[in-house]
């Protein structure tokens, strides 16, 4: 069981994704707000998480800055509600099926702007670059 548990979590990982775009589909069909269905996804996301992360990180919290806090809130309401607002527009005119495709593409296109930016580089004669645009290709 020890070397299938990988393939096992990515798999469930995969459905529930699945779920997640074939939900938020039926929401927005139904009529809700994309914005709305985003707030809602954002609260329960922190009621489950926050728990979480005082149970296991609870005796470990390093004091938090309020420049840190506010880097940390502008980074979560510029990067991932932003992008969750645009992904739910685009699934509400769209299907749930070419959601699922374009969030497989993510780490490609992830890959390909910090190759532009300069932020990683591709040596096509190490192993490690032939990995890299092997998996692309993939």
């Amino acid at each position: 069981m020890g070397k299938e548990k990988p393939y096992l979590v990515v798999i469930l990982i995969q459905l529930i994704y699945s779920g997640m775009f074939l939900l938020s589909k039926k929401a927005f069909d139904g009529g809700m707000s994309t914005c709305i269905f985003v707030f809602y996804r954002q609260a329960a996301a922190t009621l489950v998480l926050v728990p979480f992360a005082f149970i296991i990180e609870g005796k470990d919290l390093p004091p938090l800055s309020f420049i840190t806090f506010c880097k940390i809130f502008g980074l979560s309401l510029l990067g991932i509600t932003t992008s969750l607002n645009i992904h739910g527009v685009a699934l509400k005119y769209t299907s749930a099926s070419l959601a699922a495709a374009v969030s497989n593409c993510l780490p490609v296109i992830t890959f390909f702007m910090a190759c532009l930016l300069r932020y990683e580089s591709v040596k096509l004669k190490t192993s490690s670059g032939i990995a890299k645009i092997t998996g692309i290709v993939i």
